[in-house]
């Protein structure tokens, strides 16, 4: 089922609501459907413009043109669930919570099928060469590297919607991402005062990662800001982790490292260490007593997913960043 989001075309409306009579049965099987005559004066629009319409119909099922005689509805109703091809970095837990809410609340009219790009531009290119024309809709987590605006580029803007990350591509398409800069700063700026007890405050960020540069450019700005004693580590596994300092952690296997050390050693989170995590999972809420997170709400965002689908309109929004603090900090 061939579909635009955002801007449909004058025949992409016909076929839209030709395809919608013919679900509820006001065109019945075997019926005929107005000419190309009759529709282009009821839809007011150009009979050339009723006829690529007529034709994405043949294609997709709905009806068969019989010669001399006009068009008909097929005794046979395709199955016309929508083909959304959704491409993330990896499923990790905050996905996975993304996809089920996402998947539950398109399942009627979706068919989803997931790919990994694991922040690998090669990756990512041959997924979209493979399957640019399977797919009714693309559904892309960007990241961040030269080749993303060419790769993504060849799919038509209409059937694409970027989520979480949209590096290097501005506002040219439907997004609903995250601002991770802005995010990161606001939230730990909410949580300076309990920062402020602690003698540093540790980033663990990955090099490798594929992690946004704008996370760290937000913790950049919040410790030179509020002037806080800070360090930026690539690895926990061989630095020293004391008594007395607060960590963002980043990565979920960095978070286990450091919950790991602290129960070594008998520390308590929130008073001999401060751990604040990236991406809200459920485990993190009663882990160790909850550990505090930064974090998007990723159900809000597979909600406003779910409504651009049903509503088949343009979308250019960001969902907040916020603190969720708990015993950990």
């Amino acid at each position: 089922m061939n579909r635009e989001f955002g801007s449909p075309t004058k025949s992409d409306i016909i076929v839209a609501s030709v395809s919608e009579s013919i679900r509820k049965g006001e065109f019945g099987c075997g019926q005929v459907i107005p000419s190309i005559n009759q529709a282009s004066k009821i839809f007011k629009v150009a009979r050339k413009t009723v006829i690529r319409a007529y034709e994405k119909l043949v294609e997709q099922g709905f009806i068969e043109s019989r010669p001399k005689k006009g068009y008909y509805v097929v005794n046979k109703q395709p199955d016309t669930k929508l083909r959304v091809l959704l491409i993330i970095h990896s499923f990790d837990a905050h996905f996975q919570v993304l996809y089920n809410e996402f998947r539950e609340n398109v399942k009627d009219i979706c068919e989803i099928e997931i790919y990994f790009h694991h922040y690998n531009v090669k990756i990512l290119d041959l997924i979209i060469s493979r399957n640019s024309s399977v797919y009714d809709l693309f559904i892309i987590s960007s990241f961040d590297h030269p080749q993303i605006p060419s790769v993504i580029g060849r799919i038509p803007a209409g059937k694409l919607l970027i989520i979480s990350r949209d590096d290097r591509l501005g506002d040219k398409y439907n997004s609903i991402v995250q601002d991770f800069f802005e995010g990161t700063f606001q939230a730990l700026e909410a949580a300076k005062e309990r920062i402020f007890r602690y003698r540093r405050l540790i980033l663990n960020f990955p090099v490798k990662s594929g992690h946004p540069q704008t996370l760290k450019m937000g913790f950049q700005k919040f410790v030179n800001d509020y002037s806080v004693v800070n360090q930026v580590t690539d690895s926990l596994d061989q630095f020293e982790i004391c008594k007395g300092d607060a960590f963002l952690v980043i990565d979920d296997a960095d978070l286990v490292k450091l919950l790991r050390v602290c129960k070594i050693r008998g520390w308590k989170l929130g008073q001999d260490v401060g751990v604040i995590a990236y991406n809200e999972t459920p485990l993190k809420e009663v882990i160790r007593d909850g550990v505090t997170v930064i974090s998007c709400n990723f159900s809000l965002m597979a909600n406003e997913m779910s409504k651009f689908i049903h509503k088949c309109t343009a979308v250019q929004e960001v969902i907040p960043i916020s603190l969720i603090n708990r015993k950990s900090l």
